[in-house]
């Protein structure tokens, strides 16, 4: 189920890339002061069927974690999402499988963007269209009840009123927490023992344009460098060592680290004495572009 895609880079140009890098890096720190955080996808979301798609599969993926890891399904659950993004598309298909309620927390409000025929599209393809509709507008209107959709700066987890999270799941979006030891401490105090956290972790540069083609790129920079670059969402450079030490010390176990994607090592081998001192180690793993977390909370 889980099998490896091996990504080969285009090309090797390492002063290049490292130039460019920079540049980029510099843009979107102008960008993203002057217009905000508005795109959390590689797509437009104008674009309706490729929305729901994108959303049908990421769920899919989740649930297909969960009952690998645990035989269970959501039926009953109480699902918390961290940085859903765009939409709520996530939450309806959730609520379609059973799940007993859905909450999420974003630093940003951008599920402002979303058409309406996204959802009507999306509540024609479930059975219970009709009742989740209702959930849907409370929650537009300010005072969601089965979903409950959070919006706060800080991303502070520990304001989140609830009797307790059964399900957490996230896709993309850990690698741009600012703080990945506290939002993972935070989350220990809300979900219950036994509760189960499902998330995709995507490790590699982010900018589409340079993406493919050094897919190690944001590792090229000093910390230094790296944090004079700082602009809202910038990915953390947290390696998957660093996730599985932080919930273990927080009373998390079964935690596994399961890549996705991985570049070849001899790519590796060649591009990491380029990258910054923190990581030309194996610990590192910089051989894992994204990867699967699956925890147990004790």
């Amino acid at each position: 189920m889980f099998e490896k895609k091996i990504v080969t880079p285009t090309s090797h140009h390492p002063y290049f890339f490292h130039l460019l890098g920079i540049g980029i890096l510099m843009l979107n720190k102008i960008r993203y002061a002057v217009r905000g955080y508005q795109e959390p996808r590689p797509f437009s979301v104008a674009d309706v069927q490729q929305a729901l798609t994108y959303d049908r599969e990421v769920v899919r993926n989740w649930l297909d974690a969960l009952h690998d890891y645990t035989r269970e399904t959501a039926q009953g659950k109480v699902v918390l999402e961290l940085g859903p993004g765009a939409d709520l598309g996530p939450a309806l298909f959730l609520l379609a499988q059973g799940a007993k309620q859905y909450i999420t927390i974003d630093a940003n409000r951008l599920i402002d963007q979303t058409s309406p025929t996204f959802y009507e599209t999306l509540l024609h393809s479930v059975k219970n269209g009709t009742q989740l509709k209702t959930e849907l507008e409370k929650t537009l209107a300010g005072n969601g009840d089965r979903i409950k959709y959070i919006v706060d700066p800080s991303f502070n987890l520990a304001s989140i009123k609830t009797s307790g999270v059964d399900l957490v799941v996230s896709q993309a979006a850990f690698e741009h927490f600012s703080d990945i030891k506290q939002t993972l401490t935070q989350l220990g105090s809300i979900v219950k023992p036994g509760g189960v956290l499902i998330a995709e972790v995507d490790l590699m540069t982010h900018t589409g344009a340079i993406r493919s083609r050094d897919p190690l790129n944001i590792y090229r920079f000093s910390n230094l460098l790296y944090r004079l670059m700082h602009y809202s969402g910038i990915p953390n450079r947290q390696r998957p060592e660093a996730y599985k030490q932080v919930l273990e010390a927080n009373d998390w176990y079964n935690v596994e680290v399961i890549p996705l994607q991985t570049l070849p090592r001899s790519y590796v081998d060649k591009i990491q004495p380029g990258l910054a001192h923190a990581f030309q180690g194996l610990d590192a793993q910089m051989h894992i572009l994204s990867f699967l977390l699956r925890a147990t909370k004790r």
